[in-house]
């Protein structure tokens, strides 16, 4: 028994989508898009893993644009805050009597879903109980709704996103080694805004843009020393953290040029000034720059700020001594406007 597919107006694009655009210069972002550009015209299933921030969910709808299925909605489930009792249901549907207050037959997702993608996001957080009923519809498509005896057809194509690793809970037996497997038919890591420094100006550049349009407002851009910040910031919350650190800076600068005085003090704690006559734009300046703020947040463990930047704990030394510098001096203080009151 087949389903036919559901024609549903577009949704309008959710803030996830809207966080990440196609911005960015660095090698680790092209090589993204370019696996990106190779499976799109497939059917095989995406695993899209990477820390939370990241923009998963933006990978996950370039691959839908960029594929046949493009005209038709595609679905996301959050696996995150699914209760369990009633996860089976969701994804799969119901019959009339399968459980109490099942008064009605229902479609699941991957009915919803046929002939589209389908996000699974936070598959890892899937439980046990599930996850068997998941693997049989992404190795046979089809499934059966919960009290159900019909077996459905669904041509869905599935991305999958987590910020686990499923891997090790697989082998914690916290996951499905199996269906881990059928999942990880094509993995896509999605990098750290750290790993991507080259494209923060342009990125805190477009988020400046979209605050200013969303709060009908004017704006006059970042300057180079509040640029240089930006870039040298370890980014924990990645994208989410810098389009929320962008809107902060444009409301407070109330339309003018963005300046270090606009950015948290955990965004300048550990930043290192330019030198008199160095120029905020140098490889030299960022060199340091960079040295010194990995230094500071790893309180000047040598191996870890070594392992954080890529290089050696030779070469961070010689890097140290280069820049001369010096565990004793202080990191700037946070500025009167970023106190609470």
């Amino acid at each position: 028994m087949s389903t036919s597919p559901i024609k549903r107006a577009p949704d309008p694009p959710s803030t996830a989508a809207a966080l990440v655009p196609i911005i960015g210069v660095s090698a680790p972002f092209r090589r993204v898009l370019d696996l990106c550009d190779r499976v799109a015209p497939t059917r095989s299933t995406v695993l899209v893993t990477g820390e939370t921030g990241v923009g998963k969910e933006f990978i996950a709808r370039y691959i839908h644009r960029k594929s046949p299925r493009r005209g038709r909605t595609m679905i996301t489930f959050n696996a995150h805050g699914a209760p369990e009792q009633l996860l089976e249901s969701e994804l799969f549907g119901h019959e009339r009597g399968a459980f109490t207050g099942a008064i009605h037959s229902r479609s699941g997702i991957f009915e919803r879903s046929n002939g589209s993608t389908l996000l699974i996001d936070e598959v890892g957080d899937i439980p046990l109980s599930a996850q068997a009923k998941l693997l049989r519809v992404l190795q046979d498509r089809t499934f059966t709704r919960l009290g159900g005896s019909a077996s459905f057809e669904s041509d869905v194509r599935v991305v999958a996103t987590t910020q686990h690793d499923l891997r090790a809970q697989a082998m914690r037996g916290k996951f499905r080694e199996d269906l881990f497997y059928r999942l990880n038919v094509f993995p896509i890591h999605m990098p750290p805004l750290r790993e991507r420094r080259e494209d923060i100006a342009r990125l805190a550049t477009h988020y400046l843009e979209s605050a200013a349009r969303r709060n009908r407002t004017r704006q006059s851009g970042v300057s180079d020393q509040a640029l240089a910040i930006l870039i040298s910031y370890h980014w924990p919350g990645n994208l989410r953290e810098l389009q929320s650190v962008m809107e902060r800076a444009l409301l407070l600068s109330g339309g003018a040029q963005v300046t270090e005085r606009e950015l948290p003090s955990e965004v300048i704690g550990g930043f290192v000034p330019p030198e008199e006559g160095e120029s905020p734009n140098s490889l030299a300046y960022a060199q340091r720059l960079l040295v010194a703020r990995a230094l500071h947040e790893n309180r000047w463990s040598f191996a870890r700020a070594a392992s954080q930047l890529g290089v050696s704990t030779h070469v961070l030394r010689q890097l140290i001594a280069k820049y001369d510098i010096r565990r004793a001096d202080p990191a700037p203080k946070p500025r009167p406007a970023d106190t609470p009151a």
